[in-house]
Formats: structure tokens, C-alpha cells, sequence
């Protein structure tokens, strides 16, 4: 299959769009990632947060970005988003432990905030977000030496795709990504994903759960074939 860069007329969503905030811990390859969807139908209006050098881009750091961002109180007057009761939220995490185990509690306290408020969600993946990417072209668990580090995922991925996996271009994979990766899900003890799993493919159902994006995509690939 030749992928072609994005091919879809943006449209500017309607007032009663369904609004979707989301908030990657990654600066680069996640937010081109989603950004591939934004204005794909006037039935979704994505929002996908661009970090900038100086944000902190920890799990806790993120979460705090996102409540400052969008919820309204009176130390916070004016959010940067126009977030309304009924939005959707997610947060994107990698799980990449590091040494001191640092990482963990962060992670519980984000997941447990979010589990405790209407259609905020976590999509984490282990050890990182290159698992998600692995998933638009392959369908079996990868097992390959130190598969529990985030760098060695980066070259893996990019040797498995040919070309490297493109933002402009692969993501309208994303039902290949969901199809190969949600049967490979499981989780841990306290509830993470284990290694070489993601739970992203509950936020690609979201997006695709809306409008006519799910039949925009799937008849661009027949047009490919």
C-alpha cells in the first residue's frame, strides 16, 4: 500500500461539534500524530494542546497543565480552552520507568484523577508511544532485547516501517492500529499496561466513534488500494 500524504478537505467544526481535548506528554511525534485529525469532519472539533520548551511535561506536570488549561476557578479566571461539563479528555502517557521509580506514583495519581472525573481519560502505552505507532502495520507482540526501554523503541519502529513511521501520512492507519493492538492488551497489578501494550487505541475509538471520520478513512484506503 503507497501512502499518500493526508488527502481530507479541513472542515471547520460546528457549534455542536463533539470537542476533544488532548494533552501529550511528547512535543513532537504525538501531537503531528493527532493533529492528523483535527478538522477531518465538522462533527469533531480535536484540540490538540502543543506543549512549549518551558511546560512541564511529567504525568503530573501534564495533568496540572490540562486542569489549568481548562478548568475554571477563581485562581484560575481565565483558562486558555473554553472547556465545558460533557468534553472529552484524555491524557497521553508513556509508562518509561527510570531508576528512582519516579514516574509511578505520578502516573497513579494522574489515572486515579481521571477516574474519578466524567470523560477525563488516560491512553498509556509501555514503555512509550512508539508501541501505538508499531501497531498501524504490524498485529503480533514484538519481542526483541530490552523491550522494556523507550529508546530502544524509537529504532525498532523505524526499522519495521519502512521509511519510518510518517505523521503526515500513516496515521490513517489507525483501524489497523486498533485491530492489532487491542487483543494484546492487558494490564498490570495496579493497573497499567504491561510491556509492549497500549490503551491508545480507546482514544482512536473516539475519534473514529464520531461524524463520518470512520467512512472518510476507510474509503480514502479503497481509493489507495
Amino acid at each position: 500500500m503507497l501512502l499518500r500524504n493526508r488527502p481530507f478537505n479541513r472542515e471547520e467544526p460546528e457549534r455542536s461539534a463533539t470537542k476533544i481535548y488532548i494533552f501529550c506528554e511528547g512535543k513532537d511525534r504525538e501531537f503531528k500524530y493527532f493533529q492528523y485529525f483535527e478538522g477531518i469532519d465538522s462533527r469533531l472539533n480535536l484540540i490538540v494542546h502543543e506543549l512549549n520548551s518551558s511546560d512541564n511535561n511529567s504525568p503530573k506536570g501534564l495533568l496540572l497543565l490540562a486542569k489549568n488549561s481548562l478548568i475554571k476557578s477563581s485562581e484560575n479566571l481565565e483558562p486558555k480552552y473554553d472547556y465545558r461539563e460533557g468534553d472529552k479528555v484524555w491524557i497521553v502517557l508513556d509508562t518509561d520507568e527510570d531508576k528512582t521509580d519516579s514516574r509511578k506514583p505520578q502516573l497513579i495519581e494522574v489515572r486515579d484523577y481521571c477516574n474519578n472525573r466524567v470523560n477525563w481519560n488516560v491512553a498509556q502505552s509501555n514503555p512509550c508511544f512508539e508501541v501505538w505507532l508499531y501497531y498501524h502495520q504490524e498485529n503480533e507482540k514484538p519481542n526483541f532485547e530490552r523491550l522494556e526501554i523507550c529508546n530502544e523503541w524509537k529504532p525498532f519502529v523505524g526499522q519495521t516501517i519502512k521509511g519510518g513511521f510518517n505523521p503526515r501520512k500513516h496515521p490513517i492507519l489507525i483501524q489497523n492500529a486498533i485491530t492489532n493492538s487491542k487483543p494484546h492488551f492487558e494490564i498490570d497489578e495496579i493497573g497499567f499496561p504491561i510491556i509492549a501494550t497500549t490503551e491508545v487505541f480507546k482514544l482512536a475509538n473516539d475519534i473514529l466513534s464520531i461524524g463520518r471520520i470512520r467512512d472518510k478513512i476507510e474509503k480514502e484506503l479503497q481509493d489507495i488500494d
